[in-house]
């Protein structure tokens, strides 16, 4: 693209280059301070397991930080527009099939803090394009940096976001039982507060979830994508909940909290299993409690396996 001779032009063109530059470093931000919702809004279109999605969503903050940056310097001029453009076309192209797939949630393009609709998004982003075409006018700076310049500024972003909030999968492996065994078990016999809810027969991952907590939230978001994006039987996830009246285990009135059939679990046996801690999740056989995690450790895989009895 020619650039523009005219003094003013420059100047503006390189403002917007700038501008454009601490717009993809603020997403990248954003994003990386909701980088748990990230993950998860990744993951729930069920393309990518659950560890690829926790790498695709550090690359691409990784990749709007690099971008951001290679704007804002104004170096490599041609390299770090078709970089832009091919991100913000391939941002664009991703958020028209999630419009027309029906999604309608926040698109975490800001993160989880400022919230905005895909087709918003889609407006954002044409009009981020029509900034870029005009920034691509402005003249690259007369510098060309040793690679020991250089590659230390590439490299910073990248190893950032891996070692500052690495994959829960690099820093988490199998929970120990911290769990109220001596109680759950009591819980599950015939006359106990468990009775009724099948917890005690066959295999199952049993949830202990807390309405309004927010990584509750999250780890029921990924056991619904692990279940859908491996075809699971729905009746095998069984989540418990705290009943604030303390009566007696009975289906949860409240459908919309989670994505899978609840009970409600008198608060104290609730509190004396776990704890105190939640969310935590078992894989149980026979009442037999298999594994556990917490919502960090959730493991795609040994779920699925454990359900397909493979």
């Amino acid at each position: 693209m020619t650039t523009f001779k005219s003094r003013p032009a420059r100047v503006a063109a390189l403002v917007a280059r700038m501008a454009l530059g601490a717009f993809f470093i603020t997403s990248a931000v954003l994003k990386f301070l909701s980088i748990d919702e990230f993950e998860v809004y990744i993951f729930s279109y069920n393309v990518l397991s659950l560890r690829a999605s926790m790498l695709a969503a550090r690359l691409v903050i990784a990749a709007e930080v690099l971008v951001g940056m290679g704007l804002i310097a104004n170096i490599w001029k041609r390299f770090v527009d078709i970089c832009a453009l091919l991100m913000l076309v391939g941002f664009t192209v991703f958020l028209c099939f999630s419009t027309l797939s029906g999604h309608s949630e926040n698109c975490q393009c800001m993160g989880a803090m400022i919230e905005i609709s895909p087709v918003q998004s889609i407006l954002k982003n044409a009009v981020l394009l029509l900034l870029l075409v005009f920034a691509m006018g402005s003249r690259p700076w007369n510098w060309h940096p040793r690679w020991y310049l250089w590659l230390p500024a590439i490299l910073a972003p990248i190893v950032a976001v891996f070692v500052v909030s690495a994959p829960d999968n690099w820093l988490f492996g199998p929970a120990e039982e911290v769990y109220n065994k001596e109680v759950f078990e009591e819980a599950m016999a015939p006359e106990g507060d468990l009775a009724g809810t099948g917890v005690d027969r066959g295999r199952h991952v049993v949830a202990f979830l807390t309405p309004g907590c927010a990584y509750c939230r999250m780890a029921d978001e990924k056991l619904t994508h692990i279940r859908q994006r491996n075809d699971l039987d729905s009746t095998a996830f069984i989540y418990l909940i705290p009943a604030r009246d303390g009566l007696a285990v009975r289906p949860s009135l409240d459908s919309t909290t989670f994505q899978h059939p609840a009970f409600q679990l008198p608060s104290r046996t609730f509190a004396l299993i776990t704890y105190g801690q939640r969310p935590m999740v078992f894989l149980m056989e026979d009442g037999k409690v298999k594994a556990s995690y917490h919502y960090r450790n959730i493991d795609e895989s040994q779920i699925t396996a454990f359900l397909l009895n493979k």
